[in-house]
């Protein structure tokens, strides 16, 4: 059983991973799109105060940076290992079933892509990484052991895997 969670692990971080490199595509061609406008004839300063060529390059270096920021979370991705996490605290590649004020719900805790969410075995599961409120509560339970959010919800651990 700890072995197909562990392949379950590996099958939804490559969705999580086909997710990513959509957006890096998506983020590519924001890229290239700002460049050429940044570069136009058209965005070349007629005088002093026309600032449309200046703002078209922070445009353009902004696309850049979220596009490399983005590759690099794709790279680290692609690196991990999948461990099992049966009696053992979360960590990060865990993925846990918790339950929140009566919501059963599944996180992936990752070290990045926060926020990403896929659907496997017709269950939803959401990406946190440990910096986040939800994450640095999960981070070091065990199945069994009870938190709670700033927000006033109660949560309790139902399964590591």
């Amino acid at each position: 059983m700890n072995k197909q969670h562990t392949l379950n692990k590996k099958t939804i971080l490559n969705q999580i991973l086909v997710r990513l490199e959509e957006e890096l595509l998506r983020k590519r061609q924001a890229v290239d799109e700002a460049r050429a406008e940044a570069t136009d004839e058209e965005t070349r300063a007629e005088n002093e105060y026309d600032t449309r060529g200046l703002e078209s390059s922070y445009l353009a270096r902004g696309h850049a940076l979220q596009f490399e920021a983005l590759a690099a979370d794709v790279q680290s991705l692609r690196a991990m290992t999948m461990f099992v996490f049966t009696n053992k605290p979360l960590d990060v590649g865990a993925l846990a079933e918790v339950e929140l004020n009566g919501e059963k719900m599944l996180f992936f805790l990752l070290p990045c892509a926060g926020g990403t969410t896929v659907v496997s075995g017709g269950r939803e599961i959401t990406v946190i990484t440990p910096d986040s409120p939800m994450g640095s509560k999960l981070l070091n339970r065990k199945e069994g052991d009870v938190f709670s959010l700033r927000a006033g919800s109660d949560g309790r651990v139902l399964a590591v895997f």
